[in-house]
């Protein structure tokens, strides 16, 4: 399975600056950043992923359409908003502060790869969805829910914060063999004439291995 190029493209943009919420300064944002041409981006942007060809059907009818979105441990519970490319090229991000967006495009929740979805940290009014999403641990769980209530569990394996302007794209959406859902806000510093935090923060998740034999 590989990405078309200006899919990956609008991934990278995102990663970098896709989730500063409209409502952060008191002067509308500048439109997230064009991705970076130095060649260590060019070499991310054009790795190919490894072939799906061999996986395990069971695998790839797993994913779930997902509609709404809890994390226990922080008490986050959530609609979801479908979001795709702008114009641009780079991915969308959640109209509302207190939903979160997910990367329609890219992998349903629950099939081999990397599911991506974002939510703001904060806004004017105070904080958003995401606000508490430092607070996460290793072993936390993630549900997200589809219209007729089916649900997946996924595992907190570990957090990250990266630099906006470095974060590890292939890391973030490329392809998996496992089931992996990560969650992306802002972080760190306020830059007001970026209009944007400084880092990003992932907090990366991966499929509940369930017991079949009870």
């Amino acid at each position: 399975m590989k990405f078309p190029k200006l899919l990956t493209a609008s991934l990278l943009a995102f990663a970098l600056a896709g989730c500063s919420s409209s409502q952060n300064s008191s002067t509308q944002p500048e439109a997230a950043p064009e991705p970076h041409s130095s060649p260590q981006m060019k070499k991310e942007a054009s790795v190919e992923k490894p072939s799906s060809e061999g996986l395990l059907l069971e695998s790839e009818q797993k994913g779930i359409i997902p509609v709404t979105l809890e994390i226990p441990a922080i008490g986050v519970k959530s609609d979801i908003e479908n979001v795709g490319e702008l114009e641009n090229g780079q991915m969308g991000v959640p109209e509302g502060v207190d939903n979160v967006g997910w990367f329609e495009p890219g992998t349903l929740p629950g099939n081999s790869g990397s599911s991506v979805m974002a939510g703001h940290i904060d806004s004017l009014t105070g904080p958003a969805v995401f606000y508490k999403l430092d607070k996460l641990k290793k072993g936390d769980e993630v549900v997200v829910r589809d219209a007729d209530g089916k649900s997946l569990t996924f595992i907190v394996t570990k957090t990250e914060k990266y630099p906006r302007k470095n974060a590890p794209i292939e890391e973030i959406f490329g392809f998996s063999y496992g089931s992996r859902l990560n969650l992306i806000t802002c972080t760190g510093e306020f830059n007001r004439k970026a209009k944007t935090h400084e880092e990003r923060l992932v907090v990366y998740t991966e499929l509940e291995v369930q017991d079949e034999q009870g």
